[in-house]
């Protein structure tokens, strides 16, 4: 193929394989600088920007790009490196040129896209979420039938989006024809908003779907809080899709209790399978991390990744971004990692020991906000409204949810108010800590504060 125009689709396909297979992060840090020069015979000329880049694709990535441009023209290649002359801007990731409908116009599509790693294989399973996974396979494996919906909650980044895709992915593999759609509940939202603005027939072709599914699996609902017609579109699909017995699948960062929707909604998930996953415990951590050492090809010993093990414990999505951080600053500053060099690198993870929760008392948190606003501890617990006691407890409530294993039923009680109450504050609080740099040193201040006097 000595056609560049031909070689330069082959190869923007090519990426899009390499990308699914290695993994965004991995594709962004090695592939992305690379480009193709040109496809002679069964011979790739590829452009590397620098001798580490050349040298890492050599050794990890190079039998991945042939296996793509052999899927793909269905020839076997080598492939002939050439190191750029001058320094360059990394690359936007090439993308196959694709036909797009108008962003106002949502398309009918038979299946969305599915991250094909995120697989039931793939997922480390432990008593944290063993849970949750069994459900997610009976689900796969008989849409529609018991675990219908089926509702899974967890802090962010413990692997809910995993099973989603894992669930959708073995759908897809006992059925392919099968009509199954991943979706934020942001773009939802996103597109349900776009056919209110356009005139013509979007609304039925949205409609159209979202309720002809065989499966649907709506990521991060509390999204929904607060946008009532999106909501209500949510819940008149919900009801097409339920009563034509077609899956449904819901995750959210807390219980469908403490979600702020409307009462009908919240009932139709209790009706269903509810599964928590919980942050994992050591041994799972550690299989996590193997299995992702594996993944990215990193040479790091077994005793470093126990230290990162036993060392980040917030979620799985920090376990990834540590192993990353660790493997690439090693490879690119050329070191070898051992436990004295990984401390150094991932001391910013380590600054927050998990394990405090356990020892963490509401009455501590209560001491400790009541003496920074010269507050009594009765203030706090009482039913006074007044502006000088409203927002301390509602930092204190927060912090209650934040560091604490307590539900919202439970911190309300100890302030003698109800958990919507609760859900309110932390919800406000969580808000201003993302959006207010004084609220979220003040909140910073006072999680240490709760800490030192934890552990004394």
């Amino acid at each position: 193929m000595d056609n560049s125009i031909n070689s330069k689709e082959l190869w923007q396909n090519a990426c899009v394989k390499i990308e699914q297979e290695i993994g965004k992060d991995p594709f962004d840090l090695w592939m992305r600088p690379v480009s193709v020069l040109v496809i002679e015979g069964d011979t790739v000329k590829l452009e590397v920007p620098d001798p580490l880049i050349f040298e890492t694709i050599k050794k990890r990535y190079e039998e991945v790009i042939i296996r793509a441009l052999s899927e793909l023209s269905g020839k076997d290649y080598k492939i002939d490196y050439s190191l750029s002359l001058a320094p360059r801007e990394p690359r936007p990731a090439p993308q196959p040129e694709i036909q797009a409908a108008p962003a106002s116009r949502p398309q009918a599509a038979a299946h969305s896209s599915f991250n094909p790693n995120y697989t039931f294989q793939t997922f480390i399973v432990g008593p944290s979420n063993r849970w949750a996974y069994n459900s997610a396979k009976a689900v796969a494996e008989k849409p529609g039938h018991l675990s219908n919906p089926f509702f899974i909650y967890s802090p962010p980044g413990l692997g809910k989006t995993h099973l989603m895709h894992a669930i959708a992915n073995e759908i897809l593999r006992l059925n392919p024809a099968a009509k199954v759609i991943y979706t934020p509940s942001e773009n939802f939202v996103n597109e349900y908003i776009d056919t209110i603005q356009n005139k013509s027939n979007s609304a039925e072709l949205f409609r159209g779907k979202y309720r002809k599914l065989d499966c649907l699996l709506l990521d991060d609902i509390q999204f929904l809080m607060g946008k009532e017609r999106s909501e209500e579109e949510f819940f008149y699909t919900f009801n097409a899709l339920f009563e034509s017995k077609k899956q449904i699948v819901v995750t959210s960062d807390r219980p469908p209790r403490e979600l702020s929707l409307a009462q009908r909604l919240v009932s139709r998930f209790l009706s269903g399978t509810i599964a928590d996953m919980k942050q994992p415990d050591l041994e799972t951590r550690i299989a996590i991390l193997r299995e992702k050492r594996d993944q990215y090809k990193f040479e790091i010993p077994d005793d470093v990744v126990n230290f990162i093990g036993e060392n980040v414990k917030t979620s799985i999505r920090e376990l990834d971004g540590c192993l990353l951080t660790v493997g690439n600053y090693c490879m690119n500053m050329r070191l070898q990692p051992t436990i004295d060099v990984v401390r150094g690198i991932i001391k910013d993870h380590m600054g927050i020991n998990q394990d405090d929760g356990d020892k963490i008392s509401i009455e501590t948190i209560i001491s400790v906000v009541a003496e920074k606003y010269q507050l009594d501890t009765k203030d706090l617990r009482s039913k006074g409204r007044r502006d000088s006691v409203v927002v301390p407890r509602q930092i204190a409530m927060y912090l209650a949810c934040e560091l604490t294993e307590l539900s919202t039923t439970n911190v309300g009680d100890a302030f003698g108010k109800d958990h919507t109450t609760v859900i309110y504050a932390r919800n406000k609080i969580q808000n201003m800590v993302h959006t207010d740099l004084f609220i979220n040193e003040l909140v910073n201040t006072l999680i240490t504060k709760i800490k030192s006097v934890s552990n004394k």
